[in-house]
């Protein structure tokens, strides 16, 4: 299990980049920056898959590539849709709130697609994480607390996006565990493919129904913007999404889905550490309590999948 934690850590340390890398890509839009972040997903796992194929790796199925395109655009182009409109239609803080609840939503519904503990057992350490959340994002709630009653659309566009991640985090983990055959590094590779064509297809939308939000120049004009810009869509779709992703996947295969959904809160956690570093600058008291108390949380639960995954032991004969 110590394996699957420190895979996990990896994953959201990578993750936790995707709350500051998209503000040194000034002069694009938060579409254009999921358009260049995925594009270059996409076109990296097509090199890789290109090269397998040369190599005459292991072929998948049809069943297979099926499930790789339904689960990239549930994972990427409708969450990060979503994501974008909870944006747009309330504010960063609330956005954030709701999405970082998603360590306790995929806990209990990681358990309940199958049973790897008690609820009861569950509920501590998600009122722990619940009122860290809650700890860090008190500067923001006066500001934000009129749009919990005037902002209903970005709010429930912000519940679909939790949703959606919390439903990919689970399956995801259940369908490498049922797949052994599927590679980790395979499976980020075919859902990049999958991403590519999603993409593609998200751009002729855009350019067809939106032609007026779109400034071609910019593209084609050298400039730092277009600099920054390039550079971010490569972290961002390199680093973040095929890089963590592939790290997520060796941590699913070796943590009970509901300890590795806790373990997302450090994405959340990685995120709010980098945005200090940024602005050079010490947390309040406030958040850094908020912070401690998400730590303990995280704590508990792998103490109790870790007790328990030690009496499992002693049961088995030897």
């Amino acid at each position: 299990m110590g394996a699957g934690i420190v895979y996990a850590l990896a994953a959201c340390f990578i993750w936790g980049l995707i709350f500051i890398v998209p503000q040194f890509m000034t002069g694009f839009s938060s579409i254009e920056v999921a358009l260049g972040r995925y594009l270059f997903y996409g076109v990296v796992s097509l090199l890789i898959f290109a090269q397998a194929q040369w190599r005459m790796r292991k072929r998948y199925s049809g069943a297979v590539w099926l499930k790789a395109f339904y689960f990239s655009l549930i994972s990427t182009i409708g969450y990060y849709t979503f994501v974008v409109l909870s944006l747009r239609f309330s504010t960063p803080s609330v956005c954030a709130l709701i999405l970082g609840i998603s360590p306790i939503t995929i806990a209990f519904y990681g358990n309940w697609m199958q049973r790897e503990t008690t609820f009861k057992s569950l509920i501590f350490p998600s009122l722990l994480i619940l009122l860290g959340l809650i700890a860090i994002n008190i500067p923001h709630f006066q500001a934000a607390g009129k749009l919990f009653y005037s902002h209903g659309a970005g709010l429930a566009c912000g519940f679909v996006a939790l949703l959606a991640w919390s439903w990919y985090v689970v399956a995801n983990a259940r369908f490498l565990k049922e797949h052994q055959q599927v590679r980790s590094s395979d499976w980020c590779t075919l859902i990049g493919v999958a991403t590519f064509f999603w993409v593609l297809l998200f751009a002729l939308v855009i350019a067809a129904f939106f032609q007026e939000e779109l400034h071609l120049k910019k593209y084609i004009t050298l400039s730092i913007d277009l600099t920054r810009f390039l550079i971010g869509s490569a972290i961002l779709g390199v680093l973040c999404s095929w890089v963590g992703a592939w790290a997520w996947n060796r941590a699913s295969l070796r943590l009970p889905v509901s300890l590795a959904g806790q373990l997302t809160i450090f994405e959340t956690l990685f995120g709010v550490l980098f945005i200090f570093i940024l602005q050079q600058q010490m947390p309040p008291a406030i958040e850094a309590v908020g912070i401690g108390v998400m730590l303990l949380a995280i704590t508990l639960g792998v103490r109790q999948f870790s007790s328990k995954r030690n009496y499992n032991d002693q049961l088995k004969p030897h």
